[in-house]
């Protein structure tokens, strides 16, 4: 006991994780998986050191990815343990008519043409970031306005864009600080779509405007800016993500395994799948095929690099939860066990099947039972940033360990005790079931929400209701908690990693104990509530800052542009400094 307290504290301190131990957790599944540990080793060997040697984390997804919400919770988690070496990267994305992260807003002047990996033939080449921007506008620029992720030792400027005799200059101001870059010098010899520039200081605003310094040039064409510190040392972490990107999109970035070998990433997430299947069935021969090619190219540019495979968690589509979510994490176990990958299983981390229903209904998801709220997010971050730390700690402890598997089995079925043939042993649960419910008078939408314990706009959303007035003898569908008589299944102890080993003489990983819910009650009123009215939400107003637009407002706050403007009244998107406004 002495000994392993004595190792404990050799570990990185990790901020405390004050996440809501919701009962629809699977936390004792929250580590990093793989089937041997030198898959695993050397990257949190070199994570352990990372004050002394710079670790580079490139984390690749979807719409998830893009806001960099959890993503950046996960960097900031990872920074103060281990050093912050940067924000990584990022990219003028108002150039692309999207929306940037969370922690920045962009603008830009001139004409602008763009790809993305979401589209079936792009028509620039595409690099790391999935997105690419080209502008024939010699007078053109842009500005990144970030908000307290860009720190004053961010000095050292790394751009992703195409370096050749065509290719304009630029000047890169920030704050009292102003670079002129030469994009492509031919007595240098260097032709890579990689320029480091070294700003004597920096602020939170960077301005990149163009400037023609000869006859030739005549484009500029940009894949993303690397913002990071002139040491060697702390955690980069890149976060990348493209609305509606799937596992068939990275093909399309032709430009990815020269960047991979300019960015020399420790560790490559792949968290991508939902796409694949959100509106079809998976095909898993194609999956697997698109996902060994993404890994093959990987290795091929850095074979060293720690691969990490993610999985979706459940999402709904048109009120039902699809199925296909388990198989897709079931396709990523096997493919990272036969392919030296190690895997995030963040499908039984966050509940599995039906669990998105509960996220809604302790107000983590937003309306389409896809995308989660900021609280969500958080909560998804901090989780990941838990698995990390969980992982270092049963590396440290279990040094004769060689795997680190989880079995689920006994989440898909119940098992069921069927020793006493004669006595059919039952128990009452809550199980979440479509019903059917017949409008009686006087019952609205509110009322009938309160009755069963769901929301209106759930019940708008459900039967597609253009209204929120219900008519006598209308018949409404609604997903609710119900209670029902079900076997009682047997005693299940909690699953424990499966590992091989080469001594039974083990520390015992980390122990995380399992929370059992009891089941919520389901007390039906006597009668229908008769015509409840909500409580009316409390205002809350926001004082505008300099370069915030109501679409990053909205962001903070949780809500949409369209319905600040209706709170205010407003007939345009125009805003000022200054300005305060209505947003909840």
């Amino acid at each position: 006991m002495s000994l392993q307290l004595k190792a404990q504290q050799t570990l990185p301190i990790w901020p405390e994780n004050r996440y809501t131990p919701y009962p629809f957790l699977h936390t004792e599944f929250n580590s990093l998986q793989f089937s041997d540990r030198n898959l695993a080793d050397p990257f949190f060997a070199k994570l352990s050191n990372a004050k002394n040697e710079r670790v580079n984390i490139l984390y690749i997804g979807d719409s998830h990815v893009q806001t960099d919400d959890f993503t950046g919770e996960l960097r900031s988690r990872l920074q103060l343990t281990y050093g912050n070496a940067g924000r990584g990267l990022v990219f003028p994305y108002s150039t692309a008519r999207t929306h940037a992260a969370v922690d920045y807003v962009t603008t830009h002047t001139g004409r602008w043409l763009n790809s993305k990996n979401i589209e079936a033939s792009p028509s620039l080449p595409l690099g790391l970031s999935g997105v690419t921007a080209r502008t024939n506008d010699s007078n053109a620029a842009f500005r990144l306005s970030f908000n307290g992720t860009v720190q004053p030792e961010h000095k050292r400027i790394r751009i992703l864009l195409k370096r050749d005799a065509h290719s304009y200059d630029f000047a890169l101001r920030s704050g009292n600080s102003q670079v002129f870059v030469d994009v492509f010098n031919p007595e240098l010899n260097d032709n890579t779509t990689l320029l480091t520039v070294d700003m004597p200081s920096v602020s939170s605003d960077f301005v990149f405007t163009l400037k023609k310094t000869d006859t030739a040039q005549s484009v500029f064409e940009i894949y993303g800016i690397s913002i990071e510190t002139p040491e060697d040392a702390g955690v980069l972490f890149h976060s990348v993500g493209i609305n509606g990107a799937g596992h068939y999109s990275l093909l399309r970035q032709n430009l990815m395994k020269e960047q991979l070998e300019l960015i020399k990433p420790d560790a490559v997430v792949i968290d991508l799948g939902a796409n694949d299947f959100y509106r079809g069935k998976i095909n898993r021969d194609v999956f697997s095929n698109n996902l060994l090619k993404i890994v093959n190219i990987i290795r091929s540019a850095n074979p060293q690099t720690a691969i990490i495979l993610g999985c979706s968690q459940d999402i709904y589509r048109g009120g039902y939860s699809l199925p296909d979510c388990m198989v897709f994490s079931d396709i990523v176990r096997e493919f990272s066990q036969q392919h030296q990958c190690l895997f995030y299983d963040w499908y039984w981390v966050s509940g599995g099947r039906f669990s998105m229903m509960r996220w809604s209904h302790s107000a983590l998801t937003k309306w389409d039972m896809v995308h989660l709220t900021h609280s969500g997010y958080l909560l998804k971050g901090q989780l990941m940033a838990e698995s990390y730390e969980r992982t270092a700690y049963w590396l440290k402890h279990n040094d004769t360990a060689k795997a680190l598997l989880y079995n689920v089995d006994s989440l898909r079925t119940p098992l069921i005790d069927t020793s006493k043939k004669d006595v059919a042993a039952t128990q009452t649960q809550i199980r979440y079931l479509w019903v059917y419910h017949r409008v009686l008078r006087g019952q609205t939408i509110w009322s009938v929400a309160a009755w069963y314990g769901v929301s209106a706009y759930q019940i708008k959303k459900w039967n597609r209701l253009r209204s929120k007035y219900l008519r006598i003898g209308q018949i409404l569908k609604i997903y609710a908690p119900i209670k029902v008589q079900v076997p009682a299944p047997v005693k299940v102890i909690p699953p424990t990693p499966e590992t091989e080993t080469d001594s039974s003489e083990i520390t015992p990983p980390v122990t995380v104990p399992t929370i059992v819910p009891k089941p919520p009650v389901n007390k039906k009123p006597s009668a229908p509530v008769q015509n409840p009215r909500p409580a009316a939400p409390k205002a809350a107003y926001h004082k505008i800052k300099s370069g915030e637009t109501l679409f990053s407002i909205s962001k903070k706050y949780g809500t949409s542009t369209s319905a600040i403007m209706k709170l205010n009244k407003m007939r345009s998107h125009n805003i000022r400094a200054g300005q305060i406004i209505r947003v909840k």
